[in-house]
């Protein structure tokens, strides 16, 4: 779901590695024919001490059970506390980025207006 007026998130380049002479630039070649697209609307997070885990899922409530929450996990990203650095930074300038074209996002559902 892309939004003409909401500028487009660059791909993170990955760092030089060891091989590369410092500051030179890296080309991104990206390919789309494997992708997986799923939605997700809450997240688990877990971590070792060298990895971090993100369990993406869909918050499904039981109709039989109100006060029961189904979290049906559909994919899981495994990734090192650098790439998971550098994720962070990127999600925060997207939604920095979302918040200057449509307003703050309301975290607490109450308090959301309709859009």
């Amino acid at each position: 779901m892309s939004d003409n007026n909401v500028p487009p998130i660059q791909p993170q380049t990955p760092p030089p590695t060891a091989g590369d002479p410092a500051g030179q630039q890296m080309q991104l070649q990206i390919r789309e024919e494997k992708m997986n697209t799923v939605f997700s609307n809450i997240f688990r997070l877990s971590a070792t001490q060298e990895d971090l885990f993100l369990d993406f899922a869909i918050n499904m409530q039981h109709h039989d059970k109100p006060n029961t929450v189904v979290m049906d996990v559909n994919t899981r990203v495994a990734m090192s506390f650098f790439a998971a650095k550098r994720l962070a930074l990127a999600l925060s300038q997207a939604v920095q980025r979302y918040e200057q074209v449509y307003g703050p996002i309301q975290l607490d559902p109450r308090q959301r207006g309709a859009r």
